[in-house]
Formats: C-alpha cells, structure tokens, sequence
C-alpha cells in the first residue's frame, strides 16, 4: 500500500490550510484501498527539523506540498532534506507558484520527481492511480529531459468537500477557509486567478451546510477564497441572506465571515442586505490597486472608479462590517505622483484598512511572460517583488515602502483614530505626506523597525506636536483617549500624563458613579479642553474597530 503524506507550510499557525483537505478527501475517494493518506501542516516560521520529523513520522512513500509565493523557499529546503534522508520517496510539488515554472523547478532542484500543473483534485488520483507520465497536467524530467505537461481544463465545482472528521480535528480554532465558487470573471494582467478558467459555482445546498458547520467548529474567523464573490450578485446575495437569517442560531453570534469583492458589483438591494447584517458578521475586501485610467487599461481592470468609490465609501459609513482595501504600487503607466495622489483618494473613502502592496511579478500571470509589454525590474528570488518600472524609480518606491510602515502603525492598527481625525481636521497635511514625515522623522531619530508602542506613542506625540496646526492639549487629549480606548493595560504613556491632584477624586467620583465589579480592570483619564472625565472598564469591544467602550461625564471641581 502507497503512504502519501500531504503537506503544506503555512504563513502563520493561524492560518489552516484548505488545499491539502481538498487533496485528500478526493485521493480517498478516488484512490479506494490501494492508498492510505495523512495531512501534515507546518508554518514558514518554525524549526523545518520538527516538520521533517513529522512527516517522516508517517513512514511515507509520496510526499505532496502545495506551493505559494510565501512558501517555496522553506518547501525547498524540507524537500531536499526529505530526498536525502530516504530517496525512495516520491516528492511531488503542486500549487501557483510552481504550476507555470515547471522546467525552472525540475532544472533546479533534482530532488523534485514531478511537479502538478492543475486542479489536484484529479490530478492527484489519476497520477496515484496509473502511470505517472501518463497524466496530464504532470511534469517531470527523464533521461535529463524536461517533459512538461499543463493542465488548465476547468473541471467540475463539485469536488467531494475537505471538510472531513480530520480536518475539524486539526482545526483547533485557527481562521477557516471555504469556497462557494472557483475561478475568476477577470483577467488581471498581475492575476493568476483570471487562467482557471470560467467561473464554477459549488452547489448552493452544499455551502450552506459546510458554512454552518465552519461556523460551529471554534473559528471565529471562516473566509471565503473565491477570487471574487459577488461577481454573481444574486448568489452573493443569497449567501448573505443566509448568514444573517441564520446568525445567531445556527451561526454563532461571535463569528465573522470574510469576503473578497469586485466594489463595483452591487446594487441598491446587496447595499441594504450589507447594512441590516448584525455587526461584526460579515466583512469585506475590495481592490481598488489604482486610480489611474492607463494603468488600469494595460493591466486589465475595470476603470469604474466613481462606482468603486462610492460603494466602498458607502459600506465604510455602516458601521456594521470590517472594510478592507488594497493599493498596488509598482504597476504599469503609474508614476509616483500617480500614486500618491490615489492614496490620497483612497484614504479618503475612510475604509477600515488600506492596505499598500507592492507589486509581485508571478510565473504564469501576463505580466511575467509578456516582459516588452510590461517592462520592469523586479527581484528573482520569492516573492518577486518590483525593485523599479520605467515610471516608478527604486528611490520612490522605497519612500512608498516608509509611508506604508507609517500607515501600518499609525492608521491600520486602529489604534490612533481620534487623533488622526484630529491633525487631519485642524490641517491641510494629506494622508500621505503625514505618514511619509512621520517615517522622515523617525528615521532621523535613529528609530527604524519595531518599536515598542508606548515609544512609538511619544514618537508620535513629539512629531505631531511640532506641526504648525497643533494644539499641544487638544492633541493630548486625542491621543490620550486613543489610548484608553484600545490599551486595557491602565499605562499611560509619558508624553501623555498629567501630574493633576484632582484625578485621584474623579476616580472616586466615577467608581461611585459606575462601580466597577469584581476583577475589572478600569482606566480613568481627565480630557482637559472638553473638561470631562473619561473611563474605561473593557468589556464592551466593538467587533468592527477593536476599540472599547468609553464612558464619560463633565469634569467640574465640586
């Protein structure tokens, strides 16, 4: 009997995994007693000796990994080590970042046997089944001959589902993945989701029943991985519909279901559905990647930006779910100004998140073959990030890459809402230009990197308070109450207290006001240009921005 280990390494241990699952629910069935099959899962981040030893521990004959851009270096690695310790074993290779390379991947690394191109679903049974080079979509090299071998034929949506006795067992709380749909309506020219094929759709039935059992097997996150989920807007709807009918009976009430969305797809009934959802449900990620008209024409995207922008400007202003959107610096016909200017734009939609990320150039995708068309440098190791474009200088990249850290801490953390929404009330400063100061500041600080947050809080205190538009209390206050809302420790960093007699009586005041119960853990601060007293007891959290409750009353002497 053949013992095939099915491997993945993930990014972090938060993350599952659904693509091993996929594998071995349709090699069970298809493979019948010839076979036996074991999932094992490791991260990028951990000793590779623990997971060589957990795979060896499985005795195998076959090993498989799936492979990402994130991955393949430590997959190498594992593999070449597996080969040496026992070389009978079949190492196989499949997933986007070796699907298109397969004559680099065979060249490069002679302890790789076979490398998939394809839905492994079918692949994988077949190639366990019959002769290997038999199967189509299996590559691998003979007689030091490369035989490639791709296979893109859409196949049927209605693969045996992964979700297995073993796979909930393995779970253990970490974020969980499901799919209603495979296949992308778009072809991106940056994309590799556009080259499955059309898009196939799962049986309605059949993701409904695996989204209640997702949701009742201790993840708290469960998120959706079609590339886009509403481009069948009756469909989405009628998933929505069903989650929030649902939520709080069958779905428990602290659950939350992650979507990737085309922001231009959706009209005035989805509008309605997303507002009435219970907060905290459901949230949702859109690219925008740019504003500029060329840039999208050449890259294959749609260039109904207003619609963009009001549908995701209209989703932030419910209050109710998580908005997440994406930038991508580095594209084609974008230069600097280009961009900055669409950050700005961007910024403004007032999303929960704005994500800037840097162009990656992956095997397969147009802009990796088609190089006269899409001219630029970019690295050749993983994961291929764009170093400069005949539009964009590495010198401007790099000053995007310190605004990017900036709004990281500043602005996607949640963590100074008040006092942004402060410097950008009393200012003309835009979003840009205030997280690349910042990064400038810090830098002539001698401050780069990881910075512990109460330093970072004074850093930041000290940079805005030397703007031109500052009030040294009011940002005080701002920040001050930042920090009560998201920082359940009770430590207020230097720059922010206030050596005030009075605050030992207003703590009085507010404990005979609201006491605070047995093993509550309470803040209380003075807010002095509003002349009110603010607590915090951190119970209440809200799910959509991660900040607590805070209370308050006016401060007066009496």
């Amino acid at each position: 009997m053949k013992k095939v280990a099915i491997c993945v390494l993930n990014s972090k241990y938060i993350h599952s995994s659904l693509a091993p699952w996929c594998l071995y629910t349709s090699a069970k069935k298809y493979c019948g007693e010839s076979c036996s099959f074991s999932v094992v899962e490791g991260t990028v981040n951990e000793d590779i000796d623990g997971v060589f030893a957990r795979i060896m521990a499985e005795e195998p004959s076959a090993v498989t990994f799936t492979c990402y851009i994130w991955n393949i270096k430590q997959t190498l690695g594992l593999c070449r080590k597996i080969k040496e310790a026992d070389g009978r074993i079949t190492v196989v290779l499949g997933g986007p970042e070796v699907a298109y390379n397969q004559r680099e991947i065979l060249t490069d690394n002679p302890f790789i046997d076979y490398v998939f191109s394809g839905e492994g679903e079918v692949i994988l049974p077949e190639f366990l089944n019959g002769k290997a080079e038999d199967v189509k979509g299996v590559s691998f090299m003979k007689d030091g001959k490369v035989h490639i071998s791709q296979r893109e034929d859409a196949q049927t949506a209605d693969y045996p589902s992964p979700y297995c006795e073993e796979y909930f067992a393995s779970l253990k709380g970490r974020i969980a993945y499901i799919e209603s749909s495979r296949g992308c309506p778009f072809s991106c020219a940056f994309c590799l989701s556009g080259r499955c094929g059309k898009v196939r759709f799962f049986p309605m039935d059949r993701v409904k029943g695996e989204i209640l059992s997702l949701a009742c097997c201790g993840a708290k996150t469960v998120k959706f991985v079609d590339r886009t989920f509403n481009c069948n807007l009756d469909r989405a709807k009628e998933i929505l519909s069903f989650i929030k009918k649902s939520y709080g009976k069958e779905i428990p009430d602290d659950v939350c279901f992650h979507f990737e969305i085309a922001a231009h797809i959706t009209d005035e009934e989805f509008m309605t559905l997303i507002k009435s959802m219970p907060a905290g449900s459901v949230q949702f990620e859109a690219g925008i990647q740019s504003f500029n008209a060329k840039t999208l024409e050449a890259i294959g995207r749609s260039d109904n930006t207003e619609k963009i922008c009001e549908s995701i400007e209209r989703l932030a202003s419910f209050g109710n779910c998580h908005i997440h959107i994406d930038l991508i610096a580095g594209l084609p016909q974008e230069d600097y100004t280009s961009f900055v200017d669409g950050f700005n734009r961007a910024y403004a939609l007032r999303a929960n998140m704005l994500q800037l990320g840097f162009l990656k150039i992956l095997h397969g995708s147009p802009m990796g073959g088609e190089r006269e068309k899409y001219p630029c440098h970019y690295s050749k190791e993983p994961p291929y990030e764009v170093i400069s474009t005949p539009w964009i200088s590495a010198e401007e990249l790099e000053n995007l890459r310190k605004a990017e850290n900036e709004l990281e801490r500043l602005s996607n953390s949640g963590r100074f809402t008040c006092t942004l929404d402060y410097i950008f009330g009393k200012s003309d400063i835009t979003p840009f230009d205030l997280f690349y100061s910042l990064a400038i500041f810090l830098d002539k600080k001698g401050k780069r990197g990881s910075i512990p947050l109460d330093e970072y809080t004074c850093l930041v205190y000290d940079f805005l308070s030397s703007l031109d538009c500052t009030d040294e209390r009011e940002l005080r206050d701002a920040m001050l109450y930042d920090r009560v809302a998201t920082n359940n420790s009770g430590v207020i960093p230097e720059r922010l207290k206030v050596a005030d007699e009075r605050l030992k009586k207003a703590a009085e005041r507010v404990r005979e006001l609201s006491p605070p119960g047995k093993g509550v853990n309470r803040t209380v601060a003075i807010l002095y240009t509003e002349s009110r007293i603010i607590w915090c007891d951190y119970r209440e959290r809200d799910r959509v921005s991660g900040r607590y409750k805070v209370e308050s009353i006016p401060f007066t002497e009496t």
